[in-house]
C-alpha cells in the first residue's frame, strides 16, 4: 500500500512539474475527467494547473475547464481513464419543429389544399406523406407540394403512404424554409368530398418534425372541478384510476425529477404541485444542480415550463370527476433542476445531479428516478459518462425511467440514456383526442425506436404522450414560445415521450407503494409482464416489438402480476461498470434489412410505421409466448450484424445536444 501511495505521488509531481512549464491558456473548454477514483481525477487536472468545476464521484470524475494542450497532457497522464469533451444537454423541444398549418382545407373540383408554415429557424425538408380520403373520391392521381409534382400515377382505396427518399423528389421541391408557408396539394379523379372529417393527413419532416390534418382542437377544453382542475384521462387509460380507489396512491415513495425544476408558490398555490392530495407539502427537497445549492423546497425554479408539466403528469393531486390528474399524486417530490430556462445543460450538470440523487436517496426515500431527455448516442452506451451515471444509479437500487426520444418513426433512433439496457425506456402513443375509445389508439409517430446500436430491443414499454393535458406557468418559455396550448389559467397541453415517461415513473411509485420489497429488475419486469400490446382487427401484432416494447403499461395489472424476474436476464451493472464486461441485445438484421430477433417468430420489421386512420387496440394480455428475451443480454463480442457498422471510434465526439424531450406537434 506504501509503495502505491509513493507511486501516486510521484505521477502527480511529475504531472505538476510538466504544469509549471509556460502554459498557453487562452481558450479553455469544458471537459469530463475519470480516473479510478475521485480524489485523482482532481489531483490530474489541478497538477496540470486545471479548473476543476465539478465533482462526479459517482462515476470517480471531476468536471474541468482545460485547454487543448492540458486535455493532451491529460490523456497521457498516468492513472486517466477518459477525458471526455462536456457535450451540452437539455431538454427535449426541438426549437426547430416549430410547424404551423391552417385549421380548415381548401377544396376545388377535383383536389384538397392544406397549408403548413414552418415557423422556426432551420429548413425543413419533407420526407415522407401519408393521406386518407373517402371512398367518394376514388383514386388519388397527383401529389404536389407548392405546385412542385411529388407524385403522378394512381392510388386506389381510401390511403396512400409516400416514401419521398425512395421516389427521387429533389430537395428544392420538399424544402420548407423558414417563415415559408406552403400547400400540400392533393388531386382525385373525382368531384371531392367537401366534408372536413372525411380526410386526414400526416407529414413527416427528415429532421424529425411531423404535423397532422385535423389539428387538436383548440384550447380552452371543458369541464372544471376543485374550482379550475380539468380532466386528463392519464390514470384511466393506465389503470391507475384503480390503483387510487383500492388506496394506492404513490404515498411513502420518493420520486426524483432530473428537468428544469418545479412550479411552486409557497404553500398558497391552488394549483397542487407542491401538495398531496390531503393538503400537507410534499416536494421534500429542492436541489439546483447547475448552481450546486439546495433551495428552499417552496421556491419557484421553472423557467422553461417542462419540469413542472412533467411533474404534473407524473403526481398532481388535482381532481375532476373523482379521477385524479397525477398517475400517483401523493408521492414525496425531490425536484432536481439540471437544466436552463432554454432547456440545455451540460453533462457534467446532469451528472451532479444524479450525484445528488444517489448521495441522498435514503435521506429522502428516493426510489424512481425520472429522466425527460435524451441525445443522439455518440458512443457505446458503456462508453458514455451520463449513461454510467445512469447505470450507477440502477446498481444502486433505483428504478429509472428514461424517455425513448421524439425522433422516430425511424428504427435505430433512440436515444440516449434511453438506450442504457438495463433502464425502463418509455415511448408514446395518443388516443387520437378520444380517451373513451381504446380502439382508435395509435402510436406516436414521432416516438423513437428501435433496436439499439448494441442490438438491444428499446423502449420496453409506451405510455400515453399524445396531447398531454399538465400544469404549466403561463409565462414559461415553454408556454410563451407556443401560446396556443396554454389555457390562460394553469394547463399546457403538451406532446412527447417526455410525458410518457412520467407516466411510467408514477405507475412505478404505485407499484412500489404496494410492494415496497421489489428491486429494480423487478419492477421493470412485472411493468413489462403486464403491459398490453396493439394488435389491429386480425388480433396480429399492429407494431413492432422495436416501436412499442412490451406495449402499453398498465399500473393495475403490474401490481396483481404474478411474474417479477424476467426482465436484465443475463446482465450484470457491476461488470459492466467496472469494464470487464459488456453486452449486446438479441436483435439482427437481415440482408434486405429487416430488423428480427432471431428466438421470437413473426416479428420481423422493415421499418415502416403503420399509419392508419382507425387505430388499434391495446389488448389485455401478452402475446409473447417465448417470455421477455428481447431482456437478455449476451457478452459484447466486438461483432455486429449491421451491415452499415459503426459510426464512432474511440473519440468521443460530443457536438450535438441533449435536451428536455424534442417539442413535437400535438398527436
Amino acid at each position: 500500500m506504501r509503495v502505491r501511495t509513493i507511486f501516486y505521488v510521484l505521477v502527480i509531481v511529475c504531472v505538476a512539474g510538466f504544469a509549471m512549464s509556460n502554459w498557453d491558456v487562452p481558450d479553455r473548454h469544458s471537459y469530463i475527467v475519470q480516473a479510478a477514483s475521485l480524489e485523482q481525477a482532481r489531483a490530474a487536472v489541478e497538477g496540470l494547473d486545471g479548473e476543476v468545476t465539478h465533482e462526479l464521484g459517482i462515476i470517480n470524475s471531476v468536471g474541468a475547464r482545460l485547454s487543448e494542450r492540458q486535455v493532451i497532457a491529460l490523456r497521457e497522464a498516468e492513472g486517466v481513464r477518459r477525458v471526455y469533451e462536456d457535450r451540452s444537454v437539455g431538454v427535449d423541444t426541438n426549437a426547430n419543429c416549430d410547424l404551423s398549418a391552417a385549421r380548415d382545407l381548401v377544396f376545388g373540383e377535383d383536389e384538397i389544399q392544406w397549408l403548413v408554415t414552418n415557423n422556426g429557424t432551420a429548413d425543413l425538408y419533407l420526407s415522407d406523406i401519408t393521406v386518407f380520403w373517402p371512398k367518394k373520391n376514388k383514386r388519388l392521381e397527383r401529389l404536389r407540394f407548392a405546385n412542385n409534382s411529388l407524385y403522378s400515377g394512381e392510388k386506389k382505396g381510401v390511403s396512400a403512404t409516400f416514401d419521398l427518399a425512395t421516389m427521387e423528389v429533389a430537395d428544392n421541391t420538399v424544402k420548407l424554409a423558414p417563415g415559408e408557408s406552403k400547400y400540400i396539394e392533393v388531386d382525385y379523379n373525382e368531384d371531392v368530398s367537401t366534408n372536413q372529417e372525411d380526410y386526414e393527413i400526416r407529414l413527416f419532416f427528415g429532421e424529425g418534425c411531423t404535423i397532422d390534418y385535423p389539428l387538436p382542437p383548440p384550447l380552452p377544453f371543458e369541464g372544471d372541478s376543485d374550482t379550475d382542475a380539468k380532466r386528463t384521462y392519464i390514470a384511466s387509460l393506465v389503470g391507475a384510476d384503480a390503483l387510487h380507489w383500492a388506496g394506492y396512491t404513490g404515498a411513502g415513495v420518493g420520486v426524483a425529477v432530473i428537468d428544469t425544476g418545479i412550479w411552486a408558490k409557497d404553500g398558497k398555490s391552488k394549483y397542487l404541485l407542491e401538495k398531496g392530495s390531503n393538503g400537507t407539502e410534499r416536494i421534500v427537497a429542492h436541489y439546483d444542480a447547475i448552481d450546486d445549492q439546495s433551495r428552499d423546497n417552496k421556491f419557484n425554479s421553472d423557467k422553461n415550463g417542462h419540469g413542472s408539466h412533467i411533474a404534473s403528469v407524473l403526481l398532481s393531486s388535482r381532481h375532476k370527476d373523482s379521477e385524479y390528474n397525477g398517475v400517483a399524486p401523493d408521492v414525496d417530490l425531490v425536484a432536481v433542476k439540471a437544466f436552463d430556462r432554454d432547456g440545455i445543460g451540460t453533462y457534467a450538470n446532469a451528472i451532479r445531479a444524479i450525484d445528488w440523487v444517489v448521495a441522498n436517496k435514503d435521506t429522502y426515500g428516493i426510489r424512481v428516478v425520472n429522466l425527460s431527455f435524451s441525445a443522439e448516442p455518440s458512443s457505446f452506451y458503456w462508453d458514455d459518462p451520463l449513461n454510467q451515471a445512469v447505470m450507477a444509479m440502477w446498481r444502486d437500487g433505483l428504478v429509472v425511467v428514461a424517455s425513448a426520444g421524439n425522433t422516430g418513426p425511424a428504427p435505430m433512433t433512440i436515444g440516449a440514456p434511453g438506450n442504457v439496457p438495463y433502464v425502463i425506456t418509455v415511448g408514446a402513443m395518443t388516443d387520437s383526442v378520444s380517451p373513451g375509445d381504446w380502439t382508435d389508439d395509435t402510436l406516436a409517430s414521432f416516438s423513437s425506436a428501435g433496436p439499439t446500436i448494441e442490438a438491444f430491443v428499446k423502449p420496453e414499454v409506451v405510455a400515453p404522450g399524445g396531447h398531454v393535458r399538465g400544469m404549466m406557468e403561463k409565462n414559461n418559455k415553454i408556454a410563451t414560445d407556443y401560446p396556443h396550448f396554454h389555457d390562460g389559467d394553469a394547463y399546457y397541453t403538451m406532446s412527447g415521450t417526455s410525458q410518457a415517461t412520467a407516466v411510467v415513473s408514477g405507475a412505478a411509485a404505485l407499484l412500489l407503494e404496494a410492494q415496497p420489497w421489489l428491486n429494480p429488475d423487478q419492477v421493470k419486469c412485472k411493468l413489462m409482464q403486464t403491459a398490453r400490446p396493439a394488435l389491429n382487427a386480425e388480433g396480429q401484432m399492429a407494431y413492432s416489438v422495436f416501436q412499442q416494447g412490451a406495449g402499453m403499461v398498465d399500473a393495475e395489472a403490474a401490481v396483481n402480476g404474478t411474474t417479477y424476474d424476467c426482465a436484465n436476464v443475463g446482465l450484470d451493472v457491476n461488470a459492466d461498470l467496472a469494464g470487464t464486461t459488456h453486452y449486446r441485445g438479441p436483435a439482427n438484421r437481415d440482408a434486405t434489412g429487416n430488423y428480427y430477433i432471431e428466438t421470437v417468430s413473426g416479428h420481423s420489421w422493415n421499418g415502416s410505421f403503420n399509419a392508419s386512420p382507425n387505430g388499434y387496440l391495446f389488448s389485455g394480455g401478452m402475446l409473447w409466448n417465448d417470455g421477455m428475451l428481447w431482456n437478455d443480454g449476451m457478452l459484447w463480442n466486438d461483432g455486429m450484424l449491421w451491415n452499415d457498422g459503426m459510426l464512432w471510434n474511440d473519440g468521443m465526439l460530443w457536438n450535438d445536444s441533449v435536451s428536455i424531450n424534442v417539442w413535437v406537434e400535438q398527436e
